[in-house]
């Protein structure tokens, strides 16, 4: 697996792009600047086969009209995408597409598949997709109100990696870890929050799990010091597994 780590920040950071991974072909979360953030590290759109939404927050979903139109634009859209998010992620997408790009037009993206060459794929919590190539299931995370907010495992040539975040630490927290050698995990501040992880719940998962590679991501602004247990990798860095 190559890993281009696209954003690191949470909503509101000043120093980190919205949180996105690119790993291989497979794009988890499309926030706010993400396709803008793509075309500066000289990462194509046309080049990935999935995308995987975490849920439906600005910071993590906002940015897939300007990901799919801008596609359409360049001529890049015939191999087919997948759009890879819990159950309603479709019905989402369109009413972002209406509100957007809409022009007022009554059901101008009804037939948004058609039209952008894509397929969304509705996963409940334990629920997978599975292909040739790669194995992607959903777990349910806890995200205040937010419903559905999925973190995932993903399967693919042989190595298994972890993504949750925007969530608190709950079970499948910890599900996820126990199945991944490589996770990213939120760690929105120090300490813990009312609807996030902080770094110490990530480093209290290294303890519960010792041989996976914990990744903090989805972070404000603050500086860690002294802390080598676990990562904290910033925009654009590269990680191969």
């Amino acid at each position: 697996m190559k890993i281009n780590v696209i954003g690191t920040g949470s909503m509101g950071a000043e120093t980190r792009g919205n949180q996105s991974i690119l790993v291989d072909n497979v794009l988890f979360d499309a926030g706010s600047g993400t396709v803008l953030k793509m075309s500066q590290l000289g990462l194509h759109t046309e080049d990935v086969k999935y995308i995987v939404i975490t849920h439906s927050h600005a910071d993590h979903f906002v940015d897939l009209p300007n990901y799919l139109l801008g596609r359409n634009i360049r001529g890049k859209h015939e191999n087919l995408l997948y759009i890879i998010g819990g159950v309603g992620i479709k019905e989402k997408t369109i009413q972002l597409f209406e509100l957007t790009f809409g022009d007022g037009i009554p059901n101008k993206y009804a037939n948004l598949e058609e039209k952008c060459n894509v397929k969304f794929v509705e996963l409940e919590s334990g629920q997978s997709f599975e292909d040739e190539t790669i194995k992607i299931t959903g777990y349910d995370l806890e995200h205040g109100t937010c419903k559905p907010m999925l973190g995932y495992v993903l399967e693919k040539d042989g190595h298994t990696l972890g993504y949750a975040t925007d969530t608190v630490l709950c079970d499948n927290v910890r599900k996820i870890c126990e199945k991944s050698e490589i996770a990213f995990l939120d760690a929105t501040n120090p300490m813990t929050t009312r609807m996030h992880m902080g770094v110490q719940d990530v480093l209290d998962l290294k303890k519960e799990y010792p041989k996976v590679s914990m990744n903090a991501i989805h972070r404000s602004d603050y500086e860690h010091e002294n802390i080598t247990e676990i990562n904290f990798p910033e925009d654009g860095d590269i990680i191969e597994i």
